[in-house]
Parts: structure tokens; C-alpha cells; sequence
């Protein structure tokens, strides 16, 4: 009788290619998570990142926090409600931790992969990548639409266009890592028919 094999690696075509997707929806992620382009007006002289905006005037480009250019609109506007959102800045600072969390999962899953290692882990690169790119998704549509001004003041930029496509492309890959890299199952019938226990 021939012992069960216990080596069912996927192809390695299928590794490299779920690696490659990996390293590029991370890639993407990162640019994101520092990107200064999340929204952007329509002379292009007002840029928001996930953190900070820079206002560009003659001679140079000055830069705000997040968290101040709210209070400078609610105070212009004598704390209109609808003109500036207490979720702004904070769901900013989320999406940057969302984004490079789900970048370091993707990373580490295509690493594993790479290296055919499949160890018995806690919890998989692939899982934190797919939770931070779920939790991400969330984030980052509340930055968006909590954006401060009217709503024809600013709109979205390559950053939001850049981090939909790696929040996509990484759901993908983390689904492939995740079958790539699971330990392989035991077999509960090894052993079950030696002949010396009887």
C-alpha cells in the first residue's frame, strides 16, 4: 500500500502568479496609504492625502493636517455642519493603518508562497490582508464622502482610483494565497491499517 502523499502544492505558475498580484496590489496599497492625491480640486492646487492636504499658492505649497484644515472650515463657516465632519481626519489616519496592514499580509502571504512554506499560523498573512482590506474599503469611502467644503469642491484623485484597484486585485490574491498557503490536512487514516496493532 502506498503511503499518502502529503505534498499537494498548487502549480508553480499559479504561486508565481498569486505572489505577483500580491506584491503589486501591496504595491498599490502603500502608494495609498502616502499618496497626497486622494482628492484633488479642479485647478489641481488643492491636494488631500489620508493624512494631510497641501494648499498651493505663488511661490509654494503648504501644508496642513487633516485634522486642522477641519477646524479652519468649521470656523470659516461658523461651524456649519455640512461643510466640515469630525470623521474626516480620524477616518484618514484609519485607512492608512487598513492599507499598510493589508499590504504587510499581502506581502508576507506572497513571501510564503514563493518559498513554498505552509506553516501552521494563528491566523494566515492572507486573512489580515483580506481584513484589512475589508476594514479599508469602509474607511475609505467614509474619507471620502465626509470630505470638507461643498460638494463640488474637491473630488476624488489617483490615490482613490489607485487604492480601489489594489483593494480588488489584493481580495483576489489574498483568496489564492490563502488556498496556496494552508497547511496541508492531516490524514486521519494513516497509520489506521498497520498490520502490527493487530
Amino acid at each position: 500500500m502506498s503511503e499518502p502523499s502529503h505534498d499537494n502544492h498548487d502549480p508553480p505558475a499559479a504561486s508565481h502568479f498569486a505572489a505577483a498580484l500580491a506584491l503589486g496590489a501591496a504595491a498599490c496599497l502603500v502608494f495609498a496609504a502616502f499618496s497626497r492625491h486622494w482628492l484633488v480640486n479642479g485647478r489641481a492646487d488643492m491636494m488631500f492625502g489620508l493624512r494631510d492636504n497641501l494648499t498651493c499658492g505663488s511661490p509654494d505649497c503648504e501644508p496642513t493636517t487633516n485634522a486642522a484644515f477641519v477646524e479652519l472650515i468649521k470656523a470659516m463657516s461658523g461651524n456649519a455642519p455640512d461643510m466640515a465632519s469630525n470623521a474626516f481626519a480620524p477616518m484618514g489616519w484609519a485607512t492608512t493603518v487598513t492599507c499598510l496592514l493589508a499590504a504587510l499580509g499581502l506581502v508576507g502571504g506572497a513571501a510564503l508562497a514563493l518559498a513554498k512554506k505552509r506553516p501552521m499560523l494563528p491566523i494566515s498573512p492572507s486573512t489580515i490582508a483580506l481584513l484589512g482590506i475589508m476594514a479599508g474599503l469602509i474607511t475609505g469611502c467614509v474619507f471620502v464622502a465626509t470630505k470638507p467644503g461643498e460638494g463640488a469642491f474637491i473630488g476624488v484623485g489617483l490615490g482613490f482610483f489607485v487604492f480601489g484597484i489594489g483593494s480588488v486585485a489584493g481580495i483576489v490574491a489574498a483568496q489564492m494565497l490563502a488556498k496556496i498557503n494552508r497547511p496541508p490536512d492531516p490524514d486521519l487514516m494513516d497509520g489506521a491499517m498497520n498490520p502490527d496493532e493487530f
